[in-house]
Parts: C-alpha cells; structure tokens; sequence
C-alpha cells in the first residue's frame, strides 16, 4: 500500500490524541502504540519517510491536544509542533533502526525508546512533560493507585505493554490474553487494594482555596488595581466567616512587586488585620543583579506566605520556567538571547524549594507549569532532614493562572495533573487557579471540591494526611533503566549496520 507508513502514523496519533481529550475515551491509548509501530517495521524505510511520519505526529497531537497554547502564542505551537517532529524522528529512527536490525529486540526498543523520552522531558530548558501517556488514564483513579510504587514510567510501561499484548493477540498469539488479564488484574487489584488498606487522617486545619476570576486583559491594567484587590478583600472576610486559618490565592494574585511596594503590602495587611487569616499568595519579585546581566535585576514568577503577626516567611521563586512564555532559552549560554523577545518575561529560575508552616501543619507550594513535573513534587512533598530521613508534609500548594486559555480543555488538562502528583506522593493538594480550574485532591487522588472555570468563588475541604511514604520516593530516578537500555540497543543496532554496510563493500 502506498504511503502506507504515513497512514498508520496518523492512525496511531490519532488514537493517542483522542484518548488525551475530556471525552472519556483515555482507553484508546490501550491499542494506539499497534499501528505505529507496524508502520516501524516495514523494511526499508529511508529517512525521508521518518521525518515525514514524525512532522504527522508532530503536527496532528499538537494541533488536537495542544491547540489552546495558539491563544496566548501561535509562534510556540509551531515551536512546539517543530520540537516533536525533530525528536520523533530521532526516536521512530532508532526504533525502526532496532527492528530492522535486532527484529527480536523491536518492541523491547520501542518500550524502552518511548518511555526514555518521557523521562527525559524532565530536565534541560526544553522540558515539557505535558506529553506523558500516562495522563490519558486521567479518569480510571483505580489504575492510578499504582503511581505511588513506580510513577509515570510505571504506567508508561503498562500502557505499552498492554499495546504488545494487543498485537499479538491480534496475530493469533492467544496466550496474550492471559498475560493482558494477568496484567489488568495485578493492577486493579492493586487499586482496589489502596482504597481499603490506606488509612487517611482528619486534621483540624481549615484551608481554603480562592478563584477570583480576574480577566487577563485587567490583569496588569494600573488602574483596575484597586477593584482586584477588593475581590480579593471580599472573598478572604468571607472564607473568614467560615473559621478558615489558611486562606490560598492564586498565581501572581497580586499584580505588583509586593516587597516594594506599600500600597500593595498595605492592601494584604489590612486583609490579614480584619480577618485574621494566614495567606499565602502569589506575586512577582525581584533582586538586584550585577551590572553585567542582561536586565536591570533579576526578576521571579514568586509567592510566600503571610501572617497575622507578621512573622517573617520565606520567599518561593518557581524553579521550572515555561520555556520561551517565562524565559527565553539557553540565556545563561548566549546572554544576547536575553535581548530577543516574544513577550515572554524572561523571569529568572529559582534555586530552591520552601516550606511553611500555619498553625502547625506544613505544606511546600508549586506555580503552575511546575504541577507537571513529577520529581520536583518528590522533593516538595517528601523532603529529607539532615540525617537522612524523609519529613513529609501534611499538604501541597499549586497556584496557577489558566485565565490565557479561556474555555478551551487546556485548564483541565492542567487541572488532572494534581490528581497524579497527590497519589504519587500520597498528599492533599490544594489548587487556587485565577479562573478556575481550582480543585482539592485528597492523597487518593479524589476530588473532594472543583470549582468551574470562571466562578468567582471559595473552596474549601477538611486536611486529609496519609503517613504512608511511597515506594517511589525512594526509586524515583529508576526510569534511567529504560534510558540505559535504549542506549544500548540503539547502538549495537548502529554498528551492525554499519558493519553490514561495510562488509557489503568488500564484496562488491
């Protein structure tokens, strides 16, 4: 069949795109690795058709899963769109590589392929793990159980796994039936399993969540500054009258560099005077810089918390910048990339996490893109003291601003990511987005309150703590497993080609 290559590429991203979708279908991924990886093994394959069955897979899973990214810039879904073209042709390269060259050895490849790129998305100025197959398993929460003994790589691993079964079930190799029932089986029984053995804990700590639903476009307007704060100002004496301690405001809440500026300190301590809250708050900040920085300081996407009796609290600066919307690439390598600008605010990395405590209990904070990126949250939620032990704390914070995504699903898609990040670390995680979608998950990965995009509104749900330390705590940088393997079958592979290569020749 012509083009037959390309077909089954858009078949299987496809599948893979739809099962990422809040329509329920999260099923599709069980089957949609089969027609790509058919595609993989036709023989003769030059790299012109790689690339071209990459730039499909590119396109086709950022144009139907990505797209809302185009409502805050066209110019990163392109990039996005080039960077998965060029690293699908690297990986379907290597993998039809293997096949071609090692048959018995193609689909142990492409597991270990697929799940090292995965992995990898974790690190370098490039990371965007909103990738991982294992969110499309967003709705089955007995499946997700699972996450605290081997993470997202765990899952990756299954899903591909049940993908194998499929196909040679589908060759009439019945004996993969028992092995994918075998499978199901474990890993609802290990769901199941979680549900009634975990024993969760009630903490008196009242915790609220804020969702102002601040429209982007007043966001930064000077002279809607006053109005912002009075919601902010409503919503906290109301959640006051609910006999919160904590109350959480979202991402850069307040928009002024707060340390410096009074009216804004003003503003939040006459809030904290009348109500008696503890707040914890996002806000931009800033340090001076040496003179032979780009900037004129170095600036910081930030948030800390705030008391009654004014007790000083340390500063969280986010660590993990969205790559080009927060900062432009490679700055310390090539200063002048400072000087290049898309709009982004070229904020500065953080170096390290925070913890705080209110009235006892202690909880480390994300900001938003970092709620994607399962090793940071490790740290977050399972620190280790000095001599080694592991303290976990009692909550996590995420605050977020999807307001850049209107009602389109990319705030849902951010949103589930708090489910997988509670149940790997068997913590609560209280979500204060702008405009919503701002959730509290219990360490079972529950939803105990949602609120929908664009109400203006408080949440709140009692503080359940889980003791339990996963296992994953302790083997969380096992995925380099898959890396080492594909390594090495990528280059056994490489040089049996071209030995074979040479050896043909000889004999011409």
């Amino acid at each position: 069949m012509k083009y037959k290559e390309l077909i089954l590429t858009f078949a299987s991203v496809l599948l893979l795109s739809l099962a990422r979708l809040p329509i329920h279908m999260g099923w599709l991924v069980f089957i949609a690795w089969i027609p790509v990886a058919h595609a993989l093994q036709i023989k003769g394959l030059k790299l012109k058709n790689i690339i071209l069955m990459a730039a499909i897979w590119g396109i086709t899973y950022t144009a139907i899963v990505f797209n809302w990214i185009a409502l805050v810039t066209v110019g990163g879904l392109l990039g996005i769109m080039l960077f998965y073209t060029v690293a699908f042709s690297i990986f379907f390269y290597f993998s039809h590589l293997i096949w071609q060259k090692m048959p018995k050895f193609g689909w142990l490849g492409f597991i270990c392929l697929m799940i090292s790129f995965e992995y990898l998305q974790q690190f370098g100025e490039t990371r965007f793990p909103w990738w991982n197959m294992a969110y499309s398993l967003a709705d089955y929460n007995l499946l997700l159980q699972i996450l605290d003994i081997g993470g997202m790589s765990l899952i990756a691993l299954l899903i591909m796994a049940i993908n194998y079964l499929v196909d040679r079930l589908l060759q009439r190799k019945y004996s993969a039936l028992g092995a994918i029932v075998l499978i199901f089986a474990l890993w609802l029984g290990y769901g199941y399993y979680s549900y009634y053995s975990i024993k969760l804990e009630t903490k008196p700590l009242a915790v609220q969540v804020m969702q102002p639903c601040i429209p982007q476009s007043e966001k930064w307007d000077e002279g809607q500054f006053e109005s912002m704060m009075a919601v902010f100002d409503s919503l906290s004496h109301e959640a006051a009258k609910e006999q919160t301690q904590l109350h959480i405001w979202p991402e850069a809440a307040i928009p002024a560099y707060l340390r410096y500026d009074a009216r804004a300190m003003y503003k939040l301590r006459s809030t904290i005077s009348e109500t008696g809250l503890e707040i914890f708050t996002g806000f931009p900040d800033f340090e001076a810089a040496p003179a032979d920085h780009f900037d004129d300081a170095y600036y910081y996407n930030a948030a800390s918390l705030y008391k009654p009796d004014g007790s000083p609290s340390s500063i969280y600066h986010k660590n993990i910048l969205v790559p080009v919307g927060e900062r432009m690439l490679w700055i310390d390598i090539f200063p002048f990339m400072g000087k290049v600008n898309f709009g982004q605010a070229n904020w500065e990395f953080g170096k390290e996490l925070a913890y705080y405590d209110s009235h006892g209990y202690r909880f480390s904070p994300s900001i938003c893109y970092e709620l994607a990126f399962d090793r940071i949250h490790h740290h977050m939620a399972l620190p280790k003291d000095k001599d080694g032990s592991i303290r976990k704390m009692d909550f996590l914070v995420n605050l977020t601003n999807d307001a850049w995504f209107g009602t389109s699903y990319g705030p849902w898609l951010h949103m589930v990511m708090s489910r997988f990040r509670a149940i790997e670390n068997r913590v609560q995680i209280y979500r204060s987005a702008n405009t919503g979608i701002s959730v509290i998950i219990d360490p079972m990965g529950r939803e105990l309150r949602q609120a929908p995009l664009f109400e203006v509104t408080n949440l709140g749900a009692p503080l359940y703590t889980c003791p339990r330390v996963p296992i994953l705590r302790y083997i969380y940088f096992y995925p380099a497993i898959f890396v080492v393997i594909s390594v090495i079958l990528a280059l056994i592979s490489s040089f049996r080609s071209i030995f074979m290569k040479q050896s043909k020749e000889v004999i011409r």
